[in-house]
């Protein structure tokens, strides 16, 4: 590994590794520490996640949990996963807009396929999904409000987030109020698209896929061998669209080499970008649907930090 790169990553992961400012007031909430279950609506699939703080009486709590169950047990997160996992086996244009090409120092593109294969699962007889996503839980508590150092609903910009739960020492998932705005991924328009990848196309699965990838079980667990973070672009501010994870690879830009493949969103935007070039190519013989985005997303508008 060159020293160039070595810096690189390193900027980028002392960044995402910063410590969160302390909020202030301590908002700790007094609740018990119920035990996660299945799918509580009705016979869940195989894998599939478990489920802590709905109530499944409340009408609001039962549209989620439905949501929940669906984008795990109509197969369409192991198809994004799936798909990311063939642009990188292939070297596709999906992936080369986010990752790096494998070279003698880093394998990148074996790291990127086999984290998302450890989501996906190896074959559709082994469930909807990869065997690692049945020990996730999803709680539907904010329960990172009840820790002043760690991410909450009230932060900015915040869709979801995956943490370990102060209250029972659970590594969980929650998602924010703003997440279940988003729709499915097969419900995005084709014709509404740019000819680049761009947050138009964006889905519930992609959140959903960011934060399972967060799971100590996952980056650690493979030839990764490290933990998939939140990295930040050279201006200090999250790559979480397409524009900043692009900006992070782009020698033009950042020029991160090593960055992507320990940020979240880069696995999530680029399968996502993988699964909608496939959907709205015209041409899906072989691999041409890979070039259904003709551009690359934009550089990402840089911004000055607050002091």
């Amino acid at each position: 590994m060159t020293l160039s790169k070595v810096l690189s990553v390193a900027l980028a992961v002392a960044v995402a590794c910063a410590n969160p400012v302390l909020k202030g007031t301590t908002r700790v909430v007094p609740r018990d520490s119920p035990t996660p279950s299945a799918f509580p609506l009705g016979d869940a699939c195989k894998n599939e996640w478990q489920y802590v703080n709905f109530n499944s009486d409340e009408d609001t709590d039962k549209v989620h949990l439905q949501k929940l169950h669906d984008v795990i047990c109509s197969g369409e997160i192991r198809a994004i996963s799936s798909y990311g996992l063939v642009s990188a086996r292939d070297l596709l244009a999906p992936y080369r807009r986010y990752f790096a090409e494998s070279d003698d120092e880093d394998d990148f593109q074996t790291h990127v396929k086999d984290v998302l294969g450890l989501i996906a699962g190896t074959s559709s007889t082994d469930g909807p999904v990869g065997s690692v996503v049945k020990t996730f839980v999803v709680d539907n508590l904010d329960y990172g409000a009840n820790d002043p150092n760690a991410r909450d609903c009230t932060d900015e910009g915040v869709l979801a987030y995956t943490d370990t739960d102060q209250l029972d020492s659970r590594e969980k998932i929650h998602f924010c109020d703003l997440s279940w705005t988003r729709g499915g991924a097969g419900d995005v328009d084709c014709a509404s698209l740019d000819p680049y990848p761009s947050t138009k196309m964006d889905s519930f699965s992609r959140i959903a896929l960011h934060e399972m990838l967060h799971y100590s079980s996952v980056g650690p667990k493979t030839s990764l061998a490290e933990q998939i973070l939140d990295a930040k672009n050279a201006d200090g501010l999250p790559a979480s669209n397409p524009e900043r994870v692009h900006g992070l690879l782009d020698p033009e830009q950042d020029d991160y080499p090593l960055a992507p493949e320990i940020n979240a969103d880069s696995y999530a935007w680029m399968s996502l970008d993988a699964w909608i070039s496939h959907k709205c190519a015209a041409d899906r013989n072989g691999n041409n649907w890979a070039s259904y985005f003709t551009e690359d997303p934009p550089p990402y508008d840089s911004e000055e930090l607050e002091d």
